[in-house]
């Protein structure tokens, strides 16, 4: 269908997954409408290249040249443009369909799991840039180096950030697979891991012959879906790990750094060399591993590889600094929302060597009806712990037996000698942190709903205080004295800073 439509309407364009597709689209030379709700950084750069954008859903929003519209698995059936786009009986995309039409058109490489898929793909899609590659790039997060989630390239690879959520993957085909992890979630989609495997699977049967499977050995899941694959697809398997003997890549001297990683790596015991990447954390080692393990097994440069990791900025909303205030105090937003991305992003931040007050807005109650005892206990890093209401998304709270004080109460219980606060509004959060923060501590905001928007609010506050200070500090001086001088990094939000997890 997406060879011979010239114009595609998006519902829900806005979406980081539906903007990075319609983006390459329009790219490609194809009419791109779309709607949303409200404007945002996706619809305003999709207007700029040409996209015409409804801030409204109507059904008046398909006009007469639509020849397909495209959907996500988050538009209702009853949304009145999908209504009026089925009554005129035009071809309807789900937006997994777009994804399988530019993978079967190139060489894909496809990065999937539980964990991890955002910071992989984006590293992978910098290391076949700096190879001169020249992919198309379709990620779930903005690559500060790129300033876009997608990029549409003029070379063989795309690399596609490929979401397990739904169970749209079944429908997807790619050259290469890695997997970066597979752990329970999605519990509104699967009824529990085995469902989950069973999906991946389905994935790799649509692999072409030729195709290779590069996958995390250390992981249970992952080490479940090797037992459930015939033996013609093992033989594709490229396995790396830090703990399995058997792993083809590993890594030794290990150096956890306050805002990098380093390592050397391991292929079948023979050194590939040095590596650091430009971001913390024993899971980010693992993801620069699954990335090399890739271009090595490519057969690509390898000093090069190890040039774009070093270089490596981040994405967005994963472990993002967000600003540094006065008295070593900062902010970090990051977009864990699983048990498992809890605690590893809280390891990363433990790097810093200061008190941590983790902030987190659980995502979806079947989630955290799910999972809400890994949850409560997720948080052993932390020094202090605040929650706020859970995040729907497109769930009714009514379909659940829980609530946020489920989840406070467990947390308390397993968190006993530690302070947990609960505020449902992130303005009650941020004068809570602004009047209980100590020096040389950080403010971990983390989630997948809207809670980035508590870490800008914190940035404020803080900033403000730090100012406030400031003031004060210069007031009690001596006449005499000119006033005291403070540097831009203690009064300041440095947004444009980012490191990742």
């Amino acid at each position: 269908m997406l060879d011979v439509a010239q114009h595609i309407h998006f519902i829900g364009i806005g979406g980081i997954g539906m903007s990075g597709l319609a983006r390459i689209l329009l790219t490609h030379g194809k009419t791109v409408s779309g709607s949303d709700l409200k404007a945002n950084i996706q619809t305003q750069a999709l207007q700029s290249l040409g996209a015409h954008i409804y801030l409204e859903q109507s059904a008046a929003n398909i006009q007469p040249e639509v020849e397909c519209v495209v959907i996500s698995t988050a538009i209702s059936e009853n949304n009145p443009e999908l209504l009026r786009a089925r009554m005129l009986n035009l071809p309807i995309l789900h937006r997994s369909d777009v994804l399988r039409y530019l993978l079967e058109v190139s060489r894909g490489i496809a990065i999937t799991g539980t964990h991890g898929k955002t910071t992989t793909s984006a590293l992978m899609s910098l290391v076949l840039m700096e190879q001169q590659l020249d992919p198309t790039i379709v990620i779930g997060g903005q690559i500060p180096q790129l300033g876009t989630n997608a990029y549409a390239g003029s070379g063989d690879y795309t690399v596609a950030e490929v979401d397990e959520s739904d169970q749209s993957l079944r429908k997807l085909t790619s050259e290469i697979v890695l997997i970066t992890n597979l752990e329970v979630d999605h519990l509104d989609h699967y009824s529990g891991l085995d469902e989950i495997l069973e999906a991946v699977l389905e994935f790799l049967t649509h692999q072409p012959s030729q195709g290779r499977i590069i996958c995390n050995l250390d992981d249970a899941g992952v080490r479940r879906l090797l037992e459930l694959m015939p033996a013609h697809y093992q033989q594709r398997c490229v396995g790396f790990g830090l703990t399995t003997a058997d792993a083809d890549y590993t890594a030794t001297h290990i150096e956890n750094l306050t805002r990098s990683s380093r390592f050397e790596l391991m292929h079948r015991g023979v050194s590939l060399g040095q590596f650091e990447i430009g971001i913390p954390g024993t899971h980010n080692v693992y993801n620069a591993m699954s990335v090399l393990a890739t271009v090595h097994d490519m057969g690509l440069d390898m000093p090069k590889a190890a040039q774009s990791l070093a270089a490596y900025q981040g994405v967005q909303r994963r472990f993002q600094l967000m600003g540094q205030m006065r008295d070593d105090i900062s902010v970090i937003d990051d977009y864990a929302h699983h048990p498992s991305e809890i605690r590893a992003t809280l390891q990363a931040a433990r790097l810093q060597k200061k008190k941590i007050t983790a902030v987190f807005q659980p995502h979806r109650y079947s989630r955290t009806q799910g999972l809400l005892n890994d949850f409560a206990q997720a948080f052993a890093e932390a020094d202090r712990i605040i929650f706020t209401d859970i995040y729907a998304a497109s769930e009714n709270p009514l379909d659940f037996d829980i609530t946020i004080q489920h989840l406070v109460h467990a947390a308390q219980v397993a968190n006993p000698h530690k302070d947990v606060q609960f505020f449902s509004a992130f303005e009650d959060i941020a004068r809570y942190v602004q009047t209980h923060q100590e020096p040389q501590s950080l403010v971990l905001t983390m989630g997948a709903g809207n809670i980035s928007q508590l870490s800008q609010l914190l940035v404020g506050k803080l900033q403000a205080s730090s100012a406030s200070d400031a003031l004060s500090d210069a007031s009690a001086l001596p006449s005499s004295s000119s006033p005291m001088a403070f540097s831009h990094d203690e009064v300041s939000c440095v947004k444009s800073v980012q490191f990742v997890s």
